[in-house]
């Protein structure tokens, strides 16, 4: 696993998310870490573009983040399995 040193930030706070442009950084430019979080809206989205791309997922390091309800045990649990969820995969790269 050669990780990439340029993370694709995704986010739809303002309707920004680009399915095209998600697809293109994983196929053309070689993007392997995607940062976002259950509150930016994009994680199904991204869900479709992962797939798309033909990456594999071993190859991709995927962050996402934790909203303030999801603070404690339990509820943190219960996120970072939606989020799995919502992204199509068995495991992040690191849910924060």
């Amino acid at each position: 696993f050669s990780n990439s040193c340029v993370r694709f930030h995704c986010t739809s706070h303002q309707g920004g998310y680009s399915h095209d442009a998600v697809v293109h950084a994983l196929q053309q430019c070689g993007i392997r870490h995607i940062d976002t979080a259950k509150r930016y809206g994009c994680e199904s989205l991204l869900q479709k573009a992962i797939k798309e791309s033909g990456v594999k997922r071993e190859d991709l390091w995927i962050t996402t983040k934790l909203w303030h309800s999801d603070y404690g045990y339990e509820n943190a649990k219960k996120a970072c399995l939606e989020s799995c969820e919502r992204l199509g995969v068995e495991y992040l790269g690191m849910h924060f």
